[in-house]
């Protein structure tokens, strides 16, 4: 393997982006981190907890600096817009957390940087492709061993009603927990089938949020037929009393795939009775990092990414779909 100069990345947000900052720490590819965050001392903590971190006092100091060839973005929903166009416009190859956008206006400047800047990598940072589990289930859906697929339930249960209610995400206008979480399970369904929306009925409601200062729709559910004639039905779940779980059915010809917080299995048909299977790999926490050694290989070798360019905007423009047909 060639070995190429060494780059110098900045983070963007020190909260998830500690994550990121952990990821780039492992890999002998990069030279200097520089970070960043509004909150001065949450920066300043993250200086002197890692070593050779080099600390920004303005945002505009990464854009500015020519040496910096990646820019990691893990700030609030509503400012990746602006640092991806500031990025990408400054010459920066971008690895951003989901989403990379609020809407569609958004999206297409986004998509425009991207078609001039045809040499600069983005992607995103929607970790469920680097499961073992859902890896596992990609190659059987590849292989057929579930036969066709024609049903999907994919619901996305966040259970953490405190962060909308007393976090950041309260605060955002019109929130969207289809942006912020079922597009985790949309960038799956991209990946399994390569899905393409056809028509989509959507249904929310905000029965957990009603009574506190938030406007938004805390559930979302979608159902939603495919080009390829499969339907599909996301549910978007940020209020329920219950774990934070991708809780997951696929029903094929052959065979039925269950992911749900008490039951694991793969159910195959033999005769007239049916027979449950244990899948080989565990479903498991993933790691918020784990995409980031594609990404600076990527950038270096020109190598392709786990989650490429095209499927991060399919993903988004399947998910702004949902939003605005919500009743």
């Amino acid at each position: 393997m060639e070995r190429k100069e060494k780059l110098e990345v900045a983070i963007v947000g020190l909260g998830v982006g500690e994550q990121h900052l952990i990821g780039f720490k492992k890999s002998s590819f990069i030279k200097n981190i520089y970070v960043f965050d509004k909150n001065k001392q949450k920066a300043i903590e993250i200086k002197n907890k890692y070593k050779n971190i080099i600390l920004c006092n303005d945002i505009n100091e990464i854009y500015k600096n020519p040496k910096i060839k990646v820019v990691s973005i893990a700030s609030y929903d509503q400012y990746h817009y602006e640092q991806i166009c500031n990025s990408l416009e400054n010459d920066k190859h971008v690895f951003c957390e989901k989403p990379i956008c609020q809407n569609e206006k958004q999206l297409q400047k986004i998509e425009s940087l991207l078609k001039k800047k045809k040499k600069l990598k983005m992607t995103t940072n929607t970790i469920l492709r680097t499961s073992k589990r859902f890896m596992e289930i990609k190659n059987k859906i590849k292989e057929g061993f579930f036969g066709d697929i024609y049903y999907l339930e994919m619901d996305y249960n966040y259970g953490r009603l405190k962060k909308i209610t007393n976090g950041w995400r309260g605060k955002v206008k019109n929130y969207s927990v289809v942006l912020g979480g079922g597009i985790h399970l949309i960038d799956l369904l991209i990946w399994f089938l390569n899905a393409k929306p056809k028509k989509i009925s959507v249904f929310g409601n905000n029965f957990c949020t009603r009574n506190s200062i938030n406007n938004l729709n805390d559930q979302v559910t979608a159902l939603i037929q495919l080009t390829s004639k499969v339907i599909v039905k996301l549910s978007c779940n940020f209020g329920c009393v219950y774990p934070h779980f991708h809780r997951m059915m696929i029903y094929g010809t052959r065979g039925t795939f269950e992911q749900s917080f008490n039951n694991e299995m793969v159910i195959l048909k033999k005769g007239e009775s049916h027979r449950a299977l244990k899948l080989k790999e565990k479903y498991q926490k993933t790691n918020k990092g784990a995409l980031i050694k594609n990404f600076i290989e990527g950038v270096i070798y020109d190598r392709a990414l786990i989650v490429p360019q095209k499927d991060m905007l399919d993903a988004m423009k399947f998910c702004l779909k949902i939003n605005n047909n919500i009743i």
